[in-house]
């Protein structure tokens, strides 16, 4: 495998070990590029006849350690070996496809790595040591700052959370695993995690920024609130800048560990002998030098015993993946949510809508749900309004934009979209008249979604309507359903989001126009259920 060398032993007296670490420490270690660290060869003085050398691919937060301990090892202790550590995250470890060679040993920092990698490419990886260090996944915040998390959904529920990115990221992702073993073991309730990610998934779809872990603990340091790292991560960063120290917790329940495997990725004949480089690799890292430069930094041992010096979250309960299927489903669905919302709401005035629901209209009450649920997207999401009833457009068209679909941190003569689609939701009650004119206004909206499709967006059309369609001069049903399924295209799909209001709107019909494009349908049967079956709607992305 192009990488791994071999080096012919020099020709030179043994030396006494005392002199060969004196030899070794006159060579440097130099660090290069990119992510990449280099051993300079300094195996020429041992008693090795040759040295081969394996490449590592190991994540960034352990390749340091990996460097200075096997830097320091003899080529005796090593096996007539050296490694060369290069630093990659997750599965570009692996390399990309095509590609001529690959690294010898990958040691990503969780073992989920391997099973995403196994599930993605069909291959079965061979792991030669199941750890080589640890590290628990924690809350930081300022010292003196912190609140008290009593399980992780309690986590991932709290507003500005700085996580990062779940799909990228085991740190991130460690939140969401800890609380779906928390939903397994009963501590919270089984359907509370993929309610708790709407909101978390849209906030971090526009805070990208935040992946970093170093940056979101550097802005935990200088401007306060609560981020997800792992206790090696604080303890780098409160030794690095102890003007601004951090403090961690973890929930009761317990963390999700970091437990940094080794894996044999040679393939062919070369595979035997990098696996026992990877078993010889495991062995230096747990040697008492290996051990104090690993605590040194900041990990704690395959173990997962408790730092020293009162440093980290102490002992702490292991929480693992209990149903991995159910964690890759949970994340799947996080990736949908993850993406910009580009919505067209489309609400009923015909003049059922002005009849009482309660001490309010149904009117009154779909404008206190539009704005509750027009505050859960993030300034990235672009949102429009449309009314509809018989007629209300002029010259037969049955609908009347009321706001363009826009960016809602979009200003435009000094007013923000958001605050011009909350002012033109509130003129709805002015509009109220006529009958219900749904299949036109229907197809049209999908149409117009369609036609300014946003590839980087999760496109829909979000109706609401309190009764049946009662204009007696639209398409049918029937066409309707065929015209969508004909017209939907799977590459730019657009779904429909639909809301029946009271025990009027005719149900069965609403949840076909969803079902023909992928999309749900909700009702609210009584008026104390409109308010929450709105806001549920406006989170709902897709049918599953």
């Amino acid at each position: 495998m192009a990488g791994r060398h071999s080096a012919p032993r020099a020709k030179s007296a043994s030396k006494s070990p005392a002199a060969m670490y004196g030899a070794m420490a006159l060579a440097a270690l130099v660090v290069v590029g990119a992510g990449g660290y280099y051993a300079v060869d300094r195996f020429v003085s041992s008693g090795c006849d040759s040295v081969t050398e394996y490449v590592v691919a190991a994540d960034p937060s352990i390749a340091p350690a990996l460097t200075e301990v096997t830097s320091a090892a003899s080529a005796e202790d090593l096996g007539c070996r050296s490694y060369r550590i290069e630093a990659a995250s997750g599965m570009e470890s692996l390399g990309s496809p095509g590609q001529q060679a690959g690294p010898d040993l990958w040691v990503p920092d969780s073992s989920q790595w391997v099973a995403k990698a196994s599930s993605g490419t069909g291959t079965l990886f061979d792991v030669a040591a199941q750890s080589i260090a640890s590290t628990p996944v924690v809350i930081a915040a300022r010292e003196g700052d912190m609140p008290f998390f009593a399980t992780w959904l309690t986590a991932l529920q709290l507003s500005g959370l700085r996580i990062g990115d779940p799909l990228t990221s085991s740190v991130s992702g460690a939140p969401i695993v800890g609380a779906l073993s928390e939903a397994a073991a009963g501590t919270i309730a089984a359907d509370a995690v993929p309610g708790a990610l709407v909101p978390l998934a849209q906030a971090q779809a526009a805070n990208m920024h935040q992946t970093d872990p170093s940056a979101r603990l550097a802005a935990v340091a200088s401007d306060g609130g609560i981020a997800i790292a792992t206790e090696q991560q604080v303890v780098g960063q409160n030794e690095g800048d102890s003007a601004a120290r951090l403090e961690t917790t973890a929930p009761n329940s317990g963390a999700v560990f970091l437990d940094y495997p080794v894996v044999a990725t040679a393939t062919g004949a070369e595979h035997d002998d990098a696996r026992e480089a990877g078993v010889a690799l495991a062995e230096v890292m747990g040697s008492e030098s290996g051990r104090n430069i690993l605590a040194q930094r900041g990990f704690r041992g395959p173990d997962k015993d408790p730092l020293d010096a009162g440093r980290g979250v102490g002992d702490i309960t292991v929480l693992t993946v209990s149903d991995p299927a159910e964690t890759a489903r949970v994340l799947k669905r996080y990736a949908v949510l993850a993406l910009p919302s580009r919505a067209l709401v489309v609400e009923d005035v015909s003049g059922s809508m002005a009849e009482q629901a309660g001490p309010e209209t149904r009117i009154a009450l779909t404008v206190q749900a539009s704005e509750t649920g027009a505050r859960l997207f993030p300034g990235n999401a672009q949102l429009g309004l449309w009314a509809f009833s018989i007629g209300l457009g002029g010259n037969g068209q049955d609908y009347r934009e009321l706001a363009p679909i826009r960016r809602l941190d979009e200003t435009v003569d000094g007013v923000s979209h958001r605050q011009r689609l909350t002012d033109a939701v509130r003129t709805l009650p002015t509009v109220v008249k006529g009958g219900t004119g749904l299949y036109d206004t229907t197809l049209a909206a999908f149409r117009k979604v369609k036609d300014g499709y946003d590839p980087a967006a999760i496109n829909s059309v979000i109706l609401l309507t309190d009764g049946a369609n009662e204009d007696p001069s639209t398409i049918s049903l029937d066409e309707l359903l065929a015209t969508l399924k004909r017209e939907q295209d799977p590459a730019r799909p657009v779904i429909i989001v639909t809301i029946g209001i009271t025990e009027d709107a005719d149900a069965a019909v609403l949840q076909k126009i969803s079902a023909a494009t992928g999309g749900t349908s909700h009702i609210a049967r009584t008026p104390a259920e409109i308010s929450g079956v709105f806001v549920d709607a406006m989170r709902s992305r897709a049918a599953g």
